[in-house]
Formats: C-alpha cells, sequence, structure tokens
C-alpha cells in the first residue's frame, strides 16, 4: 500500500452538493505565512532572570473553519527542532517586534507543550515584560505549521481533524486565547492552582488546569464569548447576549468568502489529482495501484515514484529511459480478445495468399498485427503477434470464432497454463535466471556505476580532496533471434487448441534454446548477443582438471565476493557431466564421502542449474539477474511454402529482436580448463 505524507480528506457540506477536500497545505495557507496560531495564559515568571515559564500547547479542540483543529502531542507527533534552535519570542506574531528568545521545550507526559521564554533588555521588550509582570498582558500564543493530518467525520456534526504532525516555530504574547487549556505555571504536577469552577455553556471553553479564584473573578465579565458563525457565513469569536446573539465581534477567525475559495480549490484538486492517478495506472497497466493511491490519499509524485520504483524492479533495477516502454506491441487486446488469436489461422492465411476463405478467417489476426507494428514501430515481414497475446495464457474456453476452434478443455490444463514469453523462459536456463525487458522500441542506455566517491581524514582547516563517481552505460541493440518449425500442409487446417499450443511450444523452444546458447557463447557481432564465456573481465577460475573441485568453485564464488558483486541469489550452471560428476565427487577429505552436490540440487549452498547447452567442462556462476534480455515488439511469423515443398510440407518462420546486456561484469565467473 502507498503511504502518503499528506492526507486527503473529504466530508459532505452541509446543504452543498460538493466535498470538501482538506489538505495540510490548505489548512497552513488559509491564515497566510503558511502559519496558524494558538494561545494560553501567562501565569508565572522570574523577574529576576527575565523568564517566563508557558505551556504553550494541549490536545483542547480549537474551533476551525473546516471543523475542530485537535494537535498531536503523541510520540513523534511535535518537531520542537526550531524552538529548541533558539526560537524567537514576538508580540502579536509580528516578526518585526521580537522581544525575546525561547530558551527550552519540551512536550511533558501529560501531552502539553511547554517552554521557557527569556526576554530581552530592549526598551520594547522591557515594556511588555513589565506588563507581563502586572498582569496586564497575560496570554501567550504559539504559531506553528501542519504537515499531516487525519479527520472523523462525525453525522451532523463538524469534523474532528487531528493533526499528527506539526512544527511550533515562534511564540508570541498575544493579547486574545483560543486555547485557554495551557498556560504558565503548569511545568510540574502540584506547583498549580486549584482548578476553576466549569464555565457556562454559553462561555468560552476554558479548562485551564489551574487558575486562582481571582481571575475567574477578574475575567467574569469577559467570559460569555463564542466561536460562532455570523450571519454572513463568518466564523467569528465574539460576544454574546443570553440569547446567544452576536453584541459585538471580537475577531474573525474564518471568511466565508476565504472558505469558499478553499472548498472550491479543494474539490478541484482532487479531482485533477484522481483523473491523474487513474491516467498513470492505465497508461502503466496498473489500475488497481491507482485505485489504491487514490484511496489512501497520495500525490501524483508519492504514485509515479512506486510506479518508477514497481517498473525498476521488475525490470531489475535497469534505470529508466525513453527507450523502455511496456506498451510497444501491446494494442490494448482486452483477454478475450487475446484468446481469440490463432497463431494457426494466421499462418494458414500466410501459406494461401489466394484463398479467400482462409484471408476471411485471419482478418482478425491480420488487423491485430497491423496495430502492433504500429505500437512497436516497425513492419512486419509477415504477420506480428501482439504483445498482448504473448504475454496471456491459452484460451482453454470454448470462446472461439468457430466451433471446435479452441477444443474446449479436452487436453490438459498444464498445456495451457502459460503465455509464449513464459514458455519461451522455461525453455532456457538464462532466461529463466535473467532480467527480461519486454517491449523495448529502440537502442536502450541503462546507466550504472562503476565507481564511488571517496572519503578523507581532514586536519584542522584543510579542504576535502575531489572525488567523483564514475558512472558508465550498458547498452541494448536490436539484433534479430529467428528459428523454423515445420509442419504438413494438413497439420495447418486443424484448427483445435492442443495443436495451437503444439506450434507455440515448439517456437518458443527453438526461440528459447538459441537465445540461451547466445547468453553462454554469444561472439558479440553486429548480429549476435556477446555471451558470459567472451565477456570481457569476468572473473576466470583456472580448473585442474575438467570437471571442478569443491575447492575451485568455492574460489568462483569468492572472486565475485572479492569484487563486492556476491548476493544469495547466485547460482552455478553446468552440463549433465558437471552434474554426474558433482554427485560422485567427495567435498575434501574428512567429510566421510559426503558429494559436491548437495540435497535439494545445491551446490556450495547455490542452486545449480542443469543445461546441455554448455560445454563439458565449462561452470558458469553468478548473479543472473545481472544479465538483461531485452526484446523489442511482438513475435514476427512467417511462412515459406517453396523449401520443402516437395514433402508437401511448410516451413513456419518466427523472427523476434532481442539483445543480451551485463549490469555488471563483475557479478559472474566462469571456470573451465585452460586450454594448453
Amino acid at each position: 500500500m502507498l503511504k502518503s505524507n499528506f492526507a486527503t480528506l473529504s466530508c459532505a457540506l452541509v446543504g452543498a452538493a460538493m466535498v470538501r477536500s482538506l489538505t495540510p497545505e490548505q489548512l497552513n495557507g488559509n491564515r497566510g505565512a503558511g502559519a496558524l496560531h494558538r494561545t494560553a495564559r501567562v501565569r508565572k515568571f522570574d523577574e529576576e532572570a527575565r523568564t517566563v515559564e508557558v505551556a504553550f500547547s494541549s490536545e483542547e479542540p480549537v474551533p476551525r473553519w473546516f471543523g475542530s483543529e485537535v494537535l498531536d502531542h503523541g510520540p513523534g507527533a511535535v518537531d520542537m527542532s526550531r524552538l529548541l534552535d533558539g526560537a524567537a519570542v514576538l508580540w502579536n506574531h509580528n516578526t518585526d517586534v521580537q522581544i525575546g528568545v525561547v530558551e527550552s521545550a519540551e512536550v511533558g507526559s501529560d501531552r502539553r507543550g511547554r517552554a521557557v521564554l527569556r526576554f530581552g533588555r530592549g526598551a520594547r521588550s522591557e515594556e511588555i515584560f513589565r506588563d507581563v509582570i502586572d498582569g496586564v498582558i497575560r496570554h501567550v500564543s504559539v504559531g506553528y505549521s501542519i504537515r499531516a493530518i487525519k479527520t472523523e467525520e462525525k453525522e451532523g456534526e463538524a469534523d474532528v481533524v487531528t493533526v499528527t504532525e506539526w512544527q511550533p516555530f515562534e511564540i508570541s504574547l498575544v493579547a486574545v486565547p483560543a486555547d485557554g487549556s495551557v498556560g504558565v505555571g503548569r511545568s510540574a504536577a502540584g506547583n498549580a492552582p486549584e482548578a476553576p469552577a466549569a464555565p457556562s455553556a454559553d462561555s468560552e471553553t476554558i479548562i485551564s488546569g489551574g487558575e486562582p479564584a481571582s481571575r475567574n473573578q477578574e475575567d467574569s465579565s469577559t467570559m460569555k464569548t463564542k466561536v460562532m458563525r455570523d450571519a454572513g457565513g463568518n466564523l467569528v469569536r465574539a460576544k454574546v447576549d443570553d440569547a446567544g446573539q452576536i453584541i459585538e465581534v471580537i475577531e474573525t477567525l474564518e471568511r466565508a468568502s476565504e472558505t469558499q475559495e478553499l472548498v472550491r480549490a479543494g474539490t478541484q484538486a482532487e479531482q485533477e489529482r484522481t483523473a491523474s492517478l487513474l491516467e498513470l495506472g492505465e497508461q502503466h497497466g496498473a489500475p488497481a495501484d491507482a485505485a489504491r493511491a487514490i484511496r489512501d490519499g497520495a500525490t501524483v509524485a508519492d504514485f509515479t515514484r512506486h510506479l518508477l520504483s514497481t517498473l525498476s524492479e521488475r525490470r531489475g533495477g535497469g534505470g529508466s529511459n525513453d527507450a523502455l516502454n511496456d506498451d510497444a506491441g501491446v494494442i490494448g487486446m482486452s483477454d478475450a480478445d487475446a484468446g481469440r488469436f490463432s497463431f494457426l489461422r494466421a499462418l494458414r492465411a500466410l501459406a494461401n495468399p489466394n484463398d479467400r476463405r482462409a484471408q476471411e478467417d485471419a482478418a482478425f489476426e491480420r488487423e491485430a498485427s497491423e496495430a502492433a507494428a504500429r505500437s512497436s514501430g516497425r513492419e512486419a515481414q509477415g504477420i506480428m503477434v501482439p504483445a498482448d497475446v504473448l504475454r496471456r495464457a491459452l484460451n482453454t474456453g470454448t470462446g472461439g470464432v468457430a466451433p471446435g476452434d479452441t477444443g474446449g478443455y479436452a487436453i490438459a490444463t498444464d498445456l495451457h497454463s502459460q503465455s509464449f514469453i513464459t514458455m519461451l523462459r522455461n525453455r532456457s536456463v538464462l532466461l529463466g535466471m535473467a532480467t527480461p525487458l519486454a517491449g523495448l522500441t529502440g537502442n536502450v542506455d541503462i546507466p550504472t556505476q562503476t565507481g564511488g566517491g571517496q572519503g578523507f581524514w581532514l586536519g584542522e582547516d584543510e579542504d576535502a580532496g575531489e572525488s567523483n563517481i564514475d558512472l558508465g552505460n550498458v547498452q541494448l541493440s536490436m539484433k534479430t533471434v529467428g528459428t523454423y518449425y515445420e509442419m504438413t500442409r494438413s497439420f495447418l487446417k486443424q484448427s483445435s487448441i492442443d495443436g495451437e499450443a503444439l506450434v507455440r511450444r515448439d517456437i518458443a523452444q527453438s526461440l528459447g534454446l538459441t537465445m540461451d546458447y547466445a547468453g553462454f557463447y554469444g561472439t558479440g557481432s553486429a548480429t549476435m548477443p556477446l555471451g558470459l564465456a567472451n565477456l570481457s573481465g569476468i572473473n576466470a577460475v583456472p580448473f585442474a582438471g575438467v570437471q571442478p573441485t569443491y575447492a575451485e568453485l568455492v574460489q568462483m564464488e569468492s572472486e565475485i565476493a572479492s569484487d563486492n558483486a556476491d548476493v544469495d541469489s547466485m547460482a552455478y550452471v553446468g552440463n549433465a557431466a558437471f552434474r554426474g560428476a558433482m554427485k560422485t565427487t567427495q567435498k575434501f577429505a574428512g567429510t566421510n564421502g559426503q558429494p559436491v552436490w548437495e540435497e535439494g540440487g545445491t551446490v556450495n549452498g547455490y542452486r545449480a542449474e542443469i543445461t546441455n547447452q554448455t560445454v563439458s567442462g565449462d561452470t558458469f556462476f553468478g548473479n543472473f539477474a545481472d544479465m538483461l534480455v531485452g526484446m523489442w515488439g511482438g513475435l514476427d511469423l512467417t511462412v515459406d511454402p517453396y523449401s520443402m515443398s516437395k514433402k508437401g510440407r511448410l516451413r513456419i518462420v518466427a523472427f523476434q529482436d532481442a539483445d543480451i546486456a551485463y549490469r555488471h561484469v563483475e557479478s559472474f565467473a566462469l571456470g573451465r580448463k585452460p586450454v594448453v
């Protein structure tokens, strides 16, 4: 699930057909300069030290335009870094009138924020400090910014918005309180005076946690204040009469016009966010991820980073490149349409260009081929199979164009359980372990880091030396691998799913073995990928005999580890003779005949793959995920009716553009007996 730093909250507005969307940015920006304020009373001071001790914040709800706001004081909720860095003490939040500095600040176990303020000796500072001592100035206020929020919607009541992450950045002396639950003189339990009587229902809620009775009496004339909406819809703090009617507006907290504009802007921003996430999800085949991102309040930037991370992991961390395009060769076929595509109908049309019936039967395949060619940016020599079809498992239902096209469920399920690409990888040892990059559209440059920065020990007043991170490129360039498959004309007339599967399986096997061999022994010419055996700089371990000893296999591991390229997912690859030798060779003296080949098919604790594609005596080892196999577009099918015409056979030729590259040559080792 995606995690967003900024939750997006929505609630229905009473009497309005719109949704209010709240973000921390909106809450911060509504009061201007990114600041929100809460106030408390001044009660305790040290005249000699010129300090005032205050409890500047609590979890007391404060009415806002969006509902009730609660500042969370739990662990990790309050970022005190700015207060602890000598934050300013201001007069009425005026940054031009600094009257002191915050000496210390903390969040107490009672979930309140406390601070010690020290006043300056300037004329304005002295004047305000004297008024604090004389009881003329009695309130402090904290300025803070919001970083993350969550909401609780209540039917028929105002929302409760809890600020789960926030940062106080200044403390001011002010005239009007908002949160009376905090103030000076509450730094330690037992030091506070007795609590006052509960306020009346019409008065402003003040839970002081300890206030002298004389103070209550002194403020009795001002207690009938209330935060409410006036006739114009503005949120105000006002003096009210016994009937609750406004007598005098003390302070306008939020203006209705500002609220309406924020609602409009928030609604528009939410609509744009949702549309952008849905579009990104559709473009990159991740609609479920997009739905989660919308539900979790993720921003477009958050979701973009998630997609890049997901695609990078799927491609083996190859990085981004304009030539990497998951949509190359993809034409947006539905599952049903992809299941309708038939290799055999396409081949019948190619083999019988003058047969009207064959052309009509393959009209769907030709239309799909033309769309795939446009998507991949290249022309097909025959019929191009769209990537949608290659990635999809064979259809075992009975939804073909004509009865018998699919063969129903008449054959074993495991014959149809894999897509063509998966079948291709299963036919090849290397392709099964390498990192595939499908859907390429042009040459691909993948950045790699070949060297790192260097640290230095420095003396007093010495400059650090310069060092650079060395970057390189791994390039994949389009090369064409071809294979052919022969079938009789009578077989081509078949339309059952088992015949379809047979053709796909044999083509996949031929292509897989051809690409597999190139991965081991390719020459790296203009028309052939470079194989591991010819890879310059590969870790080479000479064997004393044709087959390796256990010590020589461990040496292969050590060579890679010395290059800091060893990972847990490495593997050995050898042929059948290698496996036989390892099963009959003791690891080393004193192991009571324990063979090199371990239970579970491992060697030296790593998986061991066996293929007769490798030359007897050659043993490969490494992190094969650092082998990149690029594939461009779809599979191009053509028919040669002439080469085998005397036997009445057709030769089916398949072309696939592909290449092999390596992210780090240090990730591989080759062991063999040196040629004398």
